[in-house]
């Protein structure tokens, strides 16, 4: 026999060899995901069960109807352990429509006239002053700072150019 045929008969039962392998591999493989699927499921039913359980209980006793609604008032302070105050219907009644003007156009005007105090108050003779003495110091600030800095410069420039001159 040939050489070249014998080394190619053995790489190919060397390959299907692996082949077989990996598929059995492969097989058991997935039947451990589906071993492990299942008892995960089964793990599943038994919470639900388990979850379910108080639920039923919940839902088998029997249901008590309270009061529709109570309102208290919370502004004025009672004396501990006095009874509360159940508002009756006219006083649950919504407002008229004067009523409900007089607060809207109250909650707006409100808002506008602390706007306008905050407005006043910023444009006050004092705070213009005040903003313009710190506009002043920073413009000196910043023209100090901007001659401290050409002046390092020029010194750096005489230094590179006498280094320059003794070398």
């Amino acid at each position: 026999m040939d050489p070249g045929l014998v080394v190619l008969a053995l790489l190919c039962a060397g390959l299907t060899g692996a082949m077989v392998i990996m598929v059995v591999v492969v097989v058991r493989g997935q039947r451990q995901l589906s071993e492990d699927l299942a008892a995960s499921r089964e793990q599943v039913s038994a919470l639900q069960r388990r979850l379910d359980a108080p639920a039923r209980q919940l839902d088998d006793r029997p249901v008590q109807p309270g009061p529709d609604f109570e309102i208290t008032t919370v502004s004025q302070r009672q004396a501990p352990g006095a009874a509360l105050e159940v508002a009756d219907q006219d006083t649950l009644a919504p407002p008229g429509g004067r009523a409900f003007a007089s607060v809207a156009v109250g909650e707006s005007l409100v808002t506008v006239f602390s706007f306008g105090y905050g407005v006043r108050r910023a444009l006050s003779a004092e705070n213009r002053n005040r903003i313009g003495f710190e506009m002043r110091r920073e413009v000196r600030r910043a023209r100090k700072q901007r001659r401290r800095e050409l002046k390092e410069a020029k010194r750096t420039h005489r230094r590179a150019d006498l280094d320059q001159d003794a070398a």
